[in-house]
């Protein structure tokens, strides 16, 4: 009776074992399971990066041949849009896409190359009333609050604690009472999106707005490449602005093709585009006093790259957004998943 009684127990304890060592074996396999899938997204991952990365190199290559053979830049070069360059190129398992949204009004497009960055207004160089401007243009704010914003800008990348306007801006004592306090950073914008810490910014705002403005460069604006609303916020007249746009779009009335007419030097902005239209003397004096305080280039240094990667029958991408000098020397870097 004994004996039956340990057997019935040796019996037991070895279900048991085999019991918890079969439950020990699934969770096992599941943890493997869940490495191993997390060990391939990592190396999807890497390669997607690897892939996006190509494609800024590709951009940055692209850069330094054009500019062997022209003296001034504008939408209809390789730089600019070249479906065999920058799109759906394949690399290994996978292919980038390098490409912007041409904006302008209402009306935009993909264009597969890079972005000029001095088609953009630089926030540390305009003055206050280009960025009223440009503000009131690009959002629904209205004149009085783009005013107040515009101040709350040059108070933060002005180097004194001063208030620039006796009703509008923000100083440190504006920072300084928020849940997160800090102070105004009284130097220059670093990255674009330190507008989000500038008090009245906010993200609707900041969408709208980001794509028309830039750090980099001179302050100067490529008369070649910028939109309506960059030309708007310069102070340009509407129908001159039309004027520019027509002019630049050449015989086919499309921007970013063969046919584009371009301005060759600033100083040939003027005679140019009165040899195409009729402007009258006040439109002239406008435009002639831009030219002589030195608002436009006809020339770009600096580009933003977009560069997206994917591996074939994979979900998920990886986007890097890369500023490069015409040198090829990277000024920014941002990795998206």
């Amino acid at each position: 009776m004994i004996r039956k009684n340990i057997r019935g127990s040796t019996l037991i304890i070895a279900l048991w074992s085999l019991f918890l060592l079969t439950i020990f074996a699934v969770q096992l396999g599941v943890i493997v399971r869940q490495k191993v899938t997390l060990v391939y997204r990592l190396d999807e991952r890497d390669a997607r990066y690897l892939i996006a990365e190509a494609g800024v190199k590709q951009a940055i290559v692209q850069l330094r041949k054009e500019d062997d053979f022209f003296a001034a830049d504008f939408l209809g070069e390789r730089w600019s849009d070249q479906v065999d360059t920058f799109a759906d190129i394949r690399v290994g398992k996978g292919k980038f896409n390098v490409s912007y949204y041409y904006r302008d009004g209402e009306y935009s497009r993909t264009m597969y190359g890079m972005q000029d960055e001095e088609s953009k207004i630089n926030l540390n160089k305009a003055d206050v009333e280009m960025i009223t401007r440009l503000i009131e243009t690009v959002t629904d704010v209205t004149l009085s609050d783009a005013q107040e914003l515009a101040y709350c800008i040059i108070d933060w990348r002005d180097k004194d604690s001063f208030f620039q306007h006796p009703q509008f801006g923000a100083e440190d004592s504006d920072y300084t009472g928020k849940r997160n306090s800090y102070e105004a950073k009284d130097s220059d914008f670093e990255v674009i999106e330190e507008l989000l810490l500038v008090d009245k910014m906010d993200q609707e705002i900041f969408d709208k707005l980001e794509y028309f403005v830039t750090i980099y460069g001179e302050g100067k604006v490529n008369i070649n490449t910028a939109s309506r609303e960059v030309l708007m916020a310069m102070g340009i007249n509407g129908r001159v602005v039309e004027n520019i746009l027509d002019f630049r779009k050449g015989a086919d009335l499309i921007a970013g093709t063969g046919d584009d007419d371009i301005f060759l030097q600033s100083a040939m902005i003027v005679p140019q585009l009165s040899q195409v239209f009729d402007l009258n003397p006040s439109d002239l004096a406008s435009l002639s006093n831009l030219v002589a305080a030195g608002k436009f280039t006809t020339k770009s240094e600096n580009f933003m790259i977009r560069s997206v990667g994917e591996l074939d029958h994979k979900k998920g991408r990886t986007t890097i957004v890369a500023v490069a000098e015409r040198t090829g020397q990277i000024k920014y870097w941002r990795e998206e998943i």
